[in-house]
């Protein structure tokens, strides 16, 4: 039987969007069409529409219709990203998992990178060599992060990486600012990218660990605070007890998203 609401229209749709029956990219058919087809008003074809577009799995472009969009990592990251703010997440607990994720996705790196990832990390390492300011820094340092991750083609471990990127980035405002952890955290990128390079997967995920470990042990008493303080605290003796964290962490997430989604070049 033909639906005939709109959750069930939008269920039908969503169905064939799993099922592969419309690719990504595809674009649906006009409103008046579906509602041709479903026996529904356009208002009602409207609402399921966008009811798949808050959800991420279309896009609706004005005067040019509604796409298929393809999956991406950060797809549903900000909700989880939400939660571990909303419990304190400690910089603790972000080092555990950052251990757990991180060091996975370096071992598959060194069997899965392609030629072009590995050169875009040495790019990434080139440029954070020669800044100095620590926001730049920051970036730069989550960029490489992330392209290791990338480098795994791994989608699940992609995922749970995007959903601690900007906690990740608040942490590295902390260790960036220090500098006996930036001076002992920092000469590990390049044993990691090297591993990477020489297809080692056990010496990339040794080095990974290392790292990690080694910027780690110098958090003293900020390794049980949460990160959200711990950053505030930083960014404002950075640049002033008017800085604001909240619209910083939106410009790197939107920098981030854009960075997963675009090709390496």
């Amino acid at each position: 039987m033909s639906p005939h609401t709109r959750d069930s229209l939008a269920a039908h749709l969503l169905d064939e969007i799993l099922a592969g029956r419309i690719t990504s990219g595809t674009k649906l058919p006009p409103e008046r069409l579906l509602a041709q087809r479903f026996g529904l008003s356009r208002p009602i074809v409207r609402e399921a529409l966008r009811s798949l577009a808050e959800r991420g799995f279309v896009e609706i472009l004005p005067s040019r219709g509604t796409y298929v969009r393809e999956a991406h990592p950060t797809d549903g990251a900000r909700s989880l990203d939400t939660s571990f703010r909303r419990r304190n997440t400690t910089v603790r607990e972000l080092s555990e998992a950052r251990q757990m994720v991180e060091t996975c996705a370096a071992a598959l790196a060194a069997t899965n990178a392609t030629e072009v990832e590995i050169a875009a990390m040495r790019r990434c390492l080139d440029d954070l060599a020669m800044t100095t300011q620590v926001l730049e820094q920051a970036r730069l340092d989550l960029a490489f992060h992330a392209l290791v991750v990338r480098a795994s083609h791994n989608t699940v471990i992609e995922t749970m990486y995007a959903s601690i990127t900007t906690l990740t980035f608040e942490l590295m405002l902390r260790s960036l600012s220090d500098r006996q952890v930036r001076q002992t955290g920092a000469p590990w990128h390049e044993g990691i990218w090297q591993a990477i390079r020489d297809r080692d997967d056990k010496r990339a995920a040794a080095a990974m660990q290392e790292h990690l470990d080694k910027a780690k042990a110098l958090y003293g008493s900020d390794f049980e605070r949460s990160v959200d303080q711990v950053a505030q605290r930083e960014l404002q003796r950075m640049l002033g007890p008017s800085a604001s964290l909240e619209g910083l962490l939106d410009d790197i997430a939107r920098r981030h998203a854009s960075f997963v989604r675009s090709p390496l070049s």
